[in-house]
């Protein structure tokens, strides 16, 4: 069974924040050492009381100072390439992610405009040769697709049809027959 979870509160006994604050310092120091024994790289504590103006630095003040010093010795551009990969990948990821919702909400706004620009016409408002080129195009775009996405949604619903064939029955279910056709399959069915 795992350890409860510690709701986490300012502790008001002075005594037992003391000794709270030592326990987690070494938790932390000594996480830290296995960290850098896992990892094989360096890394440094550093633990400051306010009220008491007392530091501490683990593994040793020198060792601290010292690889803050290498740190900062670095160039900016190296140091901050160093410090962005991870946030960098997360802020790409959720761009990425903000991109594709924007691009859907501009093909969203482009089908409603396309939308009303076929109501107008309908209505009368707009003439087709009053349209501009641009909007020519993009009605034709926008038809073609619709054309195309009812098609592909006509095939789902009767997957026993081809896209070429019409219906030809009329309202009472019997096949229709045109001049010149007879209603008989070639005489296939006569043999």
């Amino acid at each position: 069974m795992g350890k409860p979870k510690v709701k986490l509160a300012w502790v008001e006994e002075r005594k037992r924040r003391a000794t709270v604050c030592q326990r987690r310092m070494k938790e932390l120091m000594k996480m830290a050492e296995e960290l850098t024994i896992v990892c094989d790289m360096s890394a440094c504590l550093v633990f400051y009381n306010r009220k008491n103006g007392k530091l501490v630095a683990w593994p040793s003040l020198e060792k601290a100072q010292s690889l803050i010093d290498c740190y900062n010795a670095l160039p900016e551009t190296e140091r901050n390439m160093m410090a962005n990969d991870e946030e960098s990948s997360f802020i790409k990821t959720i761009t990425k992610e903000i991109e594709k919702k924007l691009g859907l909400s501009r093909k969203a706004i482009e089908e409603l405009k396309m939308d009303n620009l076929m109501l107008q016409i309908k209505n009368g408002s707009r003439m087709i040769a009053d349209l501009s080129q641009t909007e020519i195009e993009k009605l034709k775009s926008y038809a073609s697709e619709k054309v195309a996405y009812y098609d592909r949604e006509l095939r789902k619903q009767h997957p026993n049809t081809s896209g070429n064939e019409p219906f030809l029955e009329d309202d009472d279910g019997e096949m229709k027959t045109y001049e010149g056709e007879s209603s008989e399959s070639d005489g296939a069915d006569n043999a």
